[in-house]
């Protein structure tokens, strides 16, 4: 079962805007843009690290681009292929496991012998395995297609960061297995999982309502093992390096356990608003594609004409909407 690669790019984005951080300092939430590009890009940090992604897109987008990218979510979200019989069968049997009554003690039950054979056995080989998983993902990030330099080299950072932690992890430790079965059960029961074709016919609402309650659950289940993200939101730094003719060049600065990562965004100015101008770049590009072709006219529009203000522009440049 694959998901389309529209929505993993995009979902990619997200997570390397995750990454970024951010304090605790917000605006009013769902405000569109932000009146500064350090403010553009605090209160998306801060919409992304409470899960709040139905305001994030409303606030990271023009309101016709966050419109657009609404009516176009059905196609987007939608699976590629048909769901294979078996797939859909190990799915809702996975779902069912998790959310059947004591559902934590079976599966803590069943999971407790790899637990005490892993301490046993393979606890000594985990650095081996954690540096292996470690290349892995550098080389991962260092062949992706879609991410842009400044995306990969903040990637392999937080790797290069990682690594070593899950190194030192104690991976067998029964109490936190205990405690980390209890919260993926807890986040599958908030969920509300089915079936493959129920997750993918969501509407836009109902699918951000969904990859909320996964990233909370998410996030309470590093902190488990001491990896905590919204230390890092918190620990955010955000500097404007430039700023002209609409276009602003800004550095964040935050913490990963403990260790220091930088990145950088570019966000442009649209009706007094700053955006982010790879993400809202990506989303045009992806309604340009989904958009059924115009239909041919045999009459030439006449000279001068221009959109409506904040009408996306299928496929055009986010640049060439600078300075407005």
């Amino acid at each position: 079962m694959r998901r389309h690669r529209s929505i993993l790019r995009i979902a990619l984005v997200l997570f390397v805007v995750l990454l970024a951080a951010c304090n605790k300092q917000k605006e009013a939430p769902g405000t569109p843009g932000g009146g500064s590009p350090e403010d553009a890009t605090r209160e998306s940090l801060a919409l992304l690290r409470d899960g709040k992604f139905d305001l994030f897109w409303k606030h990271a987008l023009p309101p016709a681009d966050f419109a657009a990218f609404k009516a176009d979510w059905p196609r987007l979200n939608a699976v590629q292929t048909a769901v294979e019989p078996d797939d859909e069968a190990k799915f809702e049997a996975g779902v069912k496991r998790l959310t059947e009554p004591d559902a934590e003690k079976k599966l803590f039950a069943e999971l407790r012998p790899t637990l005490v054979r892993f301490d046993r056995d393979y606890k000594d080989q985990m650095p081996l395995v954690a540096g292996i998983g470690q290349s892995m993902a550098l080389t991962a990030i260092d062949q992706a297609k879609d991410l842009t330099l400044s995306q990969k080299r903040q990637l392999r950072e937080a790797v290069n960061v990682v690594g070593p932690w899950a190194r030192t992890v104690p991976w067998g430790d029964q109490a936190k297995a205990k405690e980390a079965i209890a919260i993926v059960v807890d986040t599958a029961r908030k969920a509300g999982l089915s079936t493959p074709e129920a997750l993918h016919a969501m509407n836009f609402e109902q699918s951000m309502a969904t990859w909320s309650t996964a990233w909370l659950g998410f996030k309470r289940l590093l902190d488990v093992y001491g990896l905590s993200i919204d230390k890092s939101f918190d620990s955010v730094s955000i500097d404007t390096i430039e700023s002209s003719d609409g276009s602003a060049h800004v550095k964040i600065t935050y913490t990963l356990l403990d260790k220091p990562i930088q990145t950088d965004a570019t966000l442009v100015l649209l009706d007094g608003r700053w955006y982010d101008s790879d993400l809202l770049q990506r989303v045009r590009d992806e309604h340009a594609r989904l958009a059924p072709p115009a239909p041919a006219s045999s009459v030439p529009a006449p000279s001068g004409t221009a959109s409506a203000p904040g009408t996306p522009m299928p496929g055009a440049p986010v640049a060439a909407a600078k300075g407005r």
